[in-house]
């Protein structure tokens, strides 16, 4: 009986796969054909097409000009570090051989050891890519079928927003009572300012973080300007561990080609972050999304422990909607009570500000 159940919720999860992916598509693309229509003064079917045509021009166009580069930087790294290891391999032998000391033996055995542990796990690495791009080009037919269906579900979803919308509407009203259905409705209206504002702020700012990184990695020599800069992007869309993550592999790699480069880009990293931290961030991906780096840490850690890296970027919207209607609810309760203004000074200035928007 648990092997069928198992299996069957498999096969809902497969088959409702591409729906979901449709879902969070047309919710990013959502913002996108909204600013198209007020900008460019278009119909919302004439929005759809152009934020499709852009949405496939820089899928092609990060396949056509990023994607040989960086596997291009990845080759090159890889054969830089096994040639490396060779060459420090043979040095610590000749020094091992020409040497009576034992405390340079005790060195050059921890040094073998080490660079013999490197090679493992570059094989290791090497091997498990391997069987991940086996596994990748053998359903490369049904996962370019579900991204197909995906995006064609996408477009209907965000033709018939308003459609969808009005049916949600009314089936919360049909089966809630009024007061219930507009608190509900209130709830749904912020967690989709929350997300929109977190999701789409935070993808804009890590874009604009990875280009002016390969820039800047580029005008100093910093090498696999590309790839680094890719890397730094990407990771910085989760908060506060994201940035440490991504300059981990990025100055370990130009220590290896070169230690003066591993300084540069980690001054380079600093200042980006510092700027991203104190004028990209707040404007782009709005104040009203900050909250205390206690709530920020924990949203992550528990996030990423539950859900991987989907958990560690969700996590922050997430918490922050969770303690936002908790805090709303407190302030109902208490207001009804008389005591509203209990406690309130010792409060932080974000959270007594924090209303629900209507």
């Amino acid at each position: 009986m648990f092997v069928f159940s198992l299996d069957t919720v498999n096969w809902l999860k497969n088959s409702f796969k591409p729906v979901l992916y449709a879902l969070i598509m047309a919710y990013l693309l959502d913002s996108v054909v909204t600013l198209l229509m007020g900008k460019l003064k278009v119909r919302r079917c004439q929005g759809i097409l152009l934020a499709c045509i852009i949405l496939i021009g820089m899928i092609g166009l990060l396949i056509y000009k990023l994607v040989p580069q960086i596997v291009e930087n990845i080759n090159n790294i890889v054969y830089f570090i096994m040639e490396g290891n060779v060459d420090i391999t043979k040095i610590v032998m000749d020094l091992k051989n020409k040497s009576d000391s034992e405390y340079i033996h005790h060195i050059a055995d921890y040094i073998l050891h080490a660079s013999e542990l490197v090679r493992n796990l570059i094989n290791n690495a090497f091997t498990e890519i391997s069987v991940v791009l086996m596994r990748m080009v053998g359903n490369f037919g049904a996962s370019a079928v579900t991204i197909i269906t995906s995006f064609i579900i996408n477009i209907y979803m965000l033709i018939e927003k308003e459609d969808i919308l009005a049916r949600g509407k009314r089936f919360i009203y049909a089966f809630f009572e009024q007061s219930r259905a507009k608190k509900m409705l209130r709830t749904f209206t912020e967690a989709n300012r929350i997300f929109k504002s977190f999701l789409n702020g935070k993808l804009l700012d890590s874009t604009i973080v990875g280009i002016v990184c390969v820039i800047l990695f580029f005008i100093f020599r910093v090498p696999y300007a590309p790839l680094m800069g890719t890397i730094i992007g990407t990771f910085n869309i989760i908060p506060y561990f994201g940035p440490i993550i991504g300059s981990v592999p990025v100055i370990v790699v130009s220590f290896f080609v070169d230690p003066s480069k591993a300084i540069t880009a980690l001054i380079i990293i600093v200042i980006v972050q510092q700027l991203d931290a104190n004028f990209l961030d707040p404007r782009i991906v709005g104040k009203n999304v900050g909250v205390s780096p206690l709530w920020i840490i924990t949203s992550v850690t528990v996030g990423g422990n539950m859900f991987g890296v989907l958990g560690m970027i969700l996590g922050v919207p997430i918490v922050v909607l969770i303690k936002t209607v908790i805090e709303e609810s407190v302030d109902v309760l208490l207001i009804e009570k008389g005591i509203g203004d209990i406690e309130k000074e010792k409060l932080r200035t974000d959270v007594k500000r924090r209303r629900f928007r209507h």
